[in-house]
């Protein structure tokens, strides 16, 4: 399949003003999503994803002390210096974004068909009792049930699993160019986790949507990515195909967690591994190469000079002094899904 670049990010930083002081959560972040591809991103809570998702958008509040540097590409368009106008157009229309916490996101003063056939009427232009029918068949399409009944019911009427059905179904009712997927299957049960996951790939082959998926699950990131993102307090550390990373993985923070996935042949009564220590806060970035603190390779150079995010074969990128002395070869017990 040849991809069309959709959307592009260009040594993305993020920072916000504390009573600590500045704090920079996203830092020199650079990646790309093509038409039709699905790009993973993973990592620890606390890593940077959401920020990065957000900061594509511009979601934060006006006067939160929030700094934007870098460059941010949609088809062309630069995103970060383009007027509150123009990103009115491109919100939840061609880029969509299903958020982490549907309880947040929906408003409870309106039901939930109000809210989703706001968006239809909008960007598509339809007429009422046409976004309404529209709004209907969205909510059937996301598994939820009497979706003509449901239609009028308020957040607090949902359980959390349907209330995030109603969030997908907002993200994919205007049929975007770009999702960008927060934990979109978090708070369903593994039937219609696989049922909305079939849901977007289909969406992506009709429409050759990007999709841009964050989540904890290395099992979904194996089953529908193309290419995955690992990021560290800010930085991605890796970068690769799914099939080069669970087969090859070269940095520790990467092995670290495809070794704490359990497996069906482990052995009775055998610990999982564990990723020793925290991710340490953004007031108290590490010297050096900032997983160093919670490595078993690391050693002085590792302690006190930080490594760049080069490439090493294959469209595989590793950001670590030591990438050549390891990886795992594979091993892990996760099946590659069909590409």
């Amino acid at each position: 399949m040849v991809y069309v670049p959709l959307l592009e990010v260009k040594s993305l930083r993020t920072s916000f003003s504390t009573e600590l002081g500045e704090v920079t959560a996203v830092d020199g972040v650079s990646f790309h999503v093509n038409a039709g591809e699905t790009v993973g991103l993973v990592g620890e809570s606390g890593c940077g994803k959401s920020v990065t998702s957000l900061s594509i958008l511009r979601l934060f509040r006006k006067h939160s002390g929030t700094k934007l540097g870098g460059e941010i590409f949609f088809e062309q368009k630069e995103l970060l210096t383009s007027s509150m106008n123009e990103l009115q157009e491109i919100r939840g229309n061609q880029i969509s974004m299903i958020f982490q916490d549907p309880m947040s996101s929906l408003n409870p003063v309106y039901t939930v068909g109000n809210q989703i056939s706001e968006s239809i009427m909008l960007h598509q232009k339809l007429s009422k009792k046409e976004a309404f029918e529209k709004t209907i068949e969205m909510l059937s399409l996301v598994g939820i049930p009497s979706p003509e009944k449901r239609v009028n019911d308020y957040p607090h009427q949902l359980s959390g699993g349907m209330r995030q059905r109603v969030m997908i179904a907002m993200g994919l009712c205007c049929h975007p160019k770009l999702l960008i997927a927060d934990e979109p299957t978090t708070a369903l049960d593994v039937t219609i986790q696989a049922q909305i996951l079939d849901l977007m790939k289909g969406l992506q082959e009709q429409l050759q949507m990007g999709i841009m998926l964050i989540t904890h699950d290395l099992g979904v990131v194996a089953e529908v990515c193309d290419r995955v993102l690992v990021m560290y307090l800010g930085q991605i550390v890796e970068e690769a195909t799914v099939e080069i990373l669970f087969e090859n993985p070269k940095h520790p923070y990467t092995i670290g967690l495809m070794k704490s996935i359990p497996t069906i042949d482990g052995k009775r009564g055998e610990k999982l591994h564990v990723i020793e220590g925290m991710v340490p806060s953004l007031h108290q970035i590490p010297a050096g190469c900032r997983f160093a603190p919670r490595c078993p390779f690391a050693d002085e150079k590792c302690r006190h000079h930080s490594p760049d995010l080069i490439g090493v074969g294959d469209g595989h990128k590793v950001r670590c002094w030591h990438h050549e002395r390891i990886g795992i070869g594979g091993g892990n017990g996760i099946a590659i899904g069909n590409q």
